[in-house]
């Protein structure tokens, strides 16, 4: 039996929400600076102590380190023989920074020295879009060949691989580590799955079947979306939680199948993005909780959550922006009280802002021809 599992990413979804813990930027923000790398497009951005790392997904790529504090740019590393962006966030283990070189043939996955930039091993040729994701000491990544690898991020030795996937464009995510476990979806020759696996060896725990978009881990559910349905699979069992809910909502006046992206952890509820509504679905039952009209881009969601405080992209009926493209917002989860907006001029006309990163009273969010940190 043939699996494919593609550790992929889209330049503009969101993988998981902000931590809970972190105090939201409750108040109007302002630029505290804005990082110009001398290319027009950033990636999504991880945040190692005091930098910020975010790969190049257009023109010449590479990996490019900012200082937090003063947002000066630390370092850039584009690899020699390898052309390849990088368009999903990078990993970090043990002061390694690790990035797949996908869209290169060939390219490579390339552990980076997060003190000085340089670079200190190359793996294998990862799957175009491929995203990594870090547990310990192990690195994961799905190549081209359809192989998921798990490298030891200090040197890039290969700890194990799970081979004889096969390849192809369907169901496409990034994988999740949380407690123990991987999540990643793949297709396998019977159709398509959510799987759990174990980190350290690869063995499967369970399989769930449907073609998910990016899966939400929570603390004992694993919510996605995909197949028109939302659902919420038990993480210890890979069971439902409750029957996968179909989402519908009125569309020139019938009632319609929607997609809903960026899909987000809310707390007591899950919330996404479609192009008529945010919507908000009840984590126990899966029933709406609550909805914002509006005009929204589901290819540019822009969605996180810090704290009790949802941001997204899009121009909300209530306080419209110019374009969907362009304006983030705050919203207040509890009392749905939008707490503010904000754009940037641009050379090109409502572009959209991309992945938005939370952290202390802030966030980090990447923009035209800028990695901006908000404050």
């Amino acid at each position: 039996m043939a699996i494919l599992l593609l550790g992929w990413l889209p330049p503009n979804a969101s993988a998981q929400s902000g931590p809970a813990s972190i105090r939201p930027l409750r108040t109007s923000p302002t630029a505290a600076f804005q990082v110009d790398g001398g290319f027009r497009d950033w990636g999504p951005t991880t945040i190692s102590g005091t930098t910020a790392l975010a790969g190049s997904p257009t023109g010449k790529g590479g990996v490019h380190a900012v200082d937090v504090v003063t947002g000066k740019l630390k370092w850039s590393f584009r690899p020699l023989g390898v052309n390849g962006s990088v368009s999903t966030a990078p990993g970090v283990s043990g002061g390694i920074v690790i990035a797949p070189y996908g869209a290169a043939n060939p390219g490579a996955v390339i552990g980076v020295s997060l003190a000085t930039g340089k670079e200190v091993w190359r793996g294998p040729d990862p799957a175009t879009n491929a995203a990594v994701a870090t547990e310990g000491d192990l690195a994961f990544v799905v190549g081209k060949d359809g192989v998921l690898y798990a490298l030891v991020a200090a040197t890039g030795r290969e700890a194990w691989r799970v081979a004889a996937f096969r390849r192809g464009p369907s169901c496409l995510t990034a994988p999740v580590v949380r407690e123990g476990t991987l999540y990643l979806t793949g297709t396998t020759d019977a159709g398509s799955f959510l799987l759990a696996l174990d980190p350290k060896t690869g063995t499967e725990r369970w399989r769930y079947r449907a073609c998910l978009r990016q899966p939400v881990v929570t603390a004992t559910t694993i919510f996605a979306t995909g197949e028109d349905h939302l659902y919420a699979v038990d993480r210890a069992t890979g069971k439902d939680r409750w029957t996968p809910v179909e989402t519908r909502r009125p569309v020139e006046g019938r009632n319609r199948l929607v997609t809903v992206e960026g899909l987000v952890d809310g707390g007591s509820v899950v919330v996404g993005i479609t192009d008529g509504f945010i919507m908000a679905f009840d984590q126990a039952s899966g029933r709406i909780a609550w909805e914002l009209p509006g005009e929204f881009g589901p290819n540019h969601p822009s969605t996180a959550v810090a704290g009790t405080v949802l941001y997204f992209q899009g121009s909300p009926a209530t306080k419209p922006a110019p374009a969907a493209r362009g304006t983030l917002y705050a919203l207040d989860l509890a009392t749905r009280e939008i707490l503010w907006s904000f754009s940037r001029p641009t050379a090109e006309a409502n572009w959209p802002f991309g992945t938005v990163t939370p952290v202390d009273g802030g966030l980090w969010v990447d923009s035209y021809r800028a990695l901006v940190k908000l404050r």
